[in-house]
C-alpha cells in the first residue's frame, strides 16, 4: 500500500476490491470522496463514527511460532514515522498505537479486515464474526404493545402534524421494536424512501426515529420536516438525512448560519439540502434516526 500521485490509480489493492487513501487532508471524514477511499490515521483522529473499518496493511503480521505481532519495515511507507524513529522496537509501538487509536473510532461497532493471513486467523480468536440473522420458516405470534414492544408506524406522504402527540391514531400500524432497544413515547417509525442515505439507510427500509429532543444535532442523521420545499427522490415534504451547521461568530457570541441536510449515498447526483438558520420556518427537525427495524 502506497500514496499515488496519478489520480486514476489505487493505493491500495486488496483482492477484487481497489481503494485509494483520502484525498484531502481537511475534514476528510465529511468530504465527498470519502466513503470511496480510505482514510490514515491523520484524517480519522478525533473524529467519533457509528460504524468504523479497518484495515490492517501488508506492513503488520503475526508470527505463529512466536505468537508475536511483527512489523515489517520494508512495507511501512508513512514518512512521519520512518524519518522520526530509528529504532524498531519503537517503530513497531508506533505503529501498533496508531491501529489502537483508529480501532476506537467506531462508537457501535468496527469491522475488521487483515490482509495477512496469519494475523487474520489470530484475529478471528478474539474478534467474533459479523453475520447476518437469517428469516426463520415460522416465527412466533407477539402481541404488540405500543411503546412496550412496539412504536407506531407513520406514513412520511400523509404525516403532517402526525407526530405532535404521542397517541394513535386508528389508520396507524404499529412495528416490533427489538427487545435490545428500550423504547419510550417519544419513539416511532418511518419507512424511508430512495437512495440518498443508501450507505446507512436501504431504500424502503423501516426506521426507528426518537423525537427531537433539543441539544446538539451536528452529524446526527435526522428526519425533517420541509415546510417549502419537496425531498428529490420521494417528493414528500419530508426528508431525513445527515445534519451538518455551520457557526459564525459576532458580537453577541455564535450563531448558526446554515444548515446542510447531506446524503450519504452512493449515489453522488444526490445534492445536500441548504437552509437559513434564520428562518427556522423553512423547516423542523422531527427526530433522530435510531436504527434500521426492517428492510422490507
Amino acid at each position: 500500500m502506497g500514496f499515488q500521485k496519478k489520480p486514476e490509480l489505487f493505493d491500495i489493492q486488496i483482492e477484487d476490491t481497489a481503494l485509494q487513501w483520502n484525498r484531502t487532508n481537511n475534514d476528510w471524514i465529511n468530504s465527498d470522496n470519502a466513503v470511496k477511499e480510505v482514510g490514515c490515521i491523520h484524517t480519522t483522529q478525533g473524529y467519533d463514527l457509528n460504524y468504523a473499518g479497518v484495515i490492517f496493511g501488508h506492513e503488520i503480521k503475526f508470527d505463529p511460532a512466536r505468537r508475536e505481532i511483527i512489523v515489517d519495515v520494508n512495507r511501512y511507507f508513512d514518512k512521519n514515522g520512518k524519518t522520526a524513529i530509528d529504532d524498531p522496537a519503537q517503530l513497531k509501538q508506533y505503529i501498533l498505537n496508531i491501529y489502537q487509536t483508529i480501532l476506537m473510532r467506531g462508537i457501535r461497532g468496527t469491522f475488521i479486515y487483515a490482509c495477512d493471513p496469519a494475523l487474520r486467523a489470530y484475529l478471528k480468536q478474539h474478534i467474533p464474526t459479523h453475520r447476518r440473522e437469517e428469516p426463520t420458516q415460522t416465527r412466533n405470534v407477539v402481541e404488540l404493545k405500543p411503546f412496550v414492544n412496539a412504536v407506531p408506524l407513520y406514513s412520511l406522504d400523509v404525516a403532517a402534524g402526525a407526530f405532535s402527540a404521542p397517541q394513535l391514531a386508528e389508520s396507524v400500524r404499529l412495528v416490533e421494536v427489538p427487545k435490545d432497544c428500550p423504547i419510550d413515547d417519544t419513539y416511532f417509525a418511518c419507512r424511508v424512501i430512495g437512495e440518498s442515505m443508501n450507505l446507512i439507510i436501504p431504500n424502503g427500509a423501516i426506521c426507528l426515529f426518537r423525537k427531537e429532543r433539543g441539544g446538539t444535532r451536528n452529524g446526527k442523521i435526522v428526519l425533517v420536516e420541509l415546510t417549502d420545499q419537496r425531498d428529490q427522490e420521494s417528493g414528500y415534504g419530508y426528508t431525513v438525512k445527515e445534519y451538518r451547521s455551520m457557526k459564525t461568530e459576532d458580537g453577541d457570541g455564535f450563531s448558526h448560519k446554515t444548515i446542510w441536510l447531506k446524503p450519504r449515498s452512493s449515489d453522488r447526483s444526490i445534492e445536500s439540502i441548504g437552509l437559513t438558520a434564520q428562518d427556522d420556518a423553512e423547516f423542523h427537525v422531527v427526530g433522530e434516526f435510531i436504527r434500521v427495524l426492517d428492510r422490507e
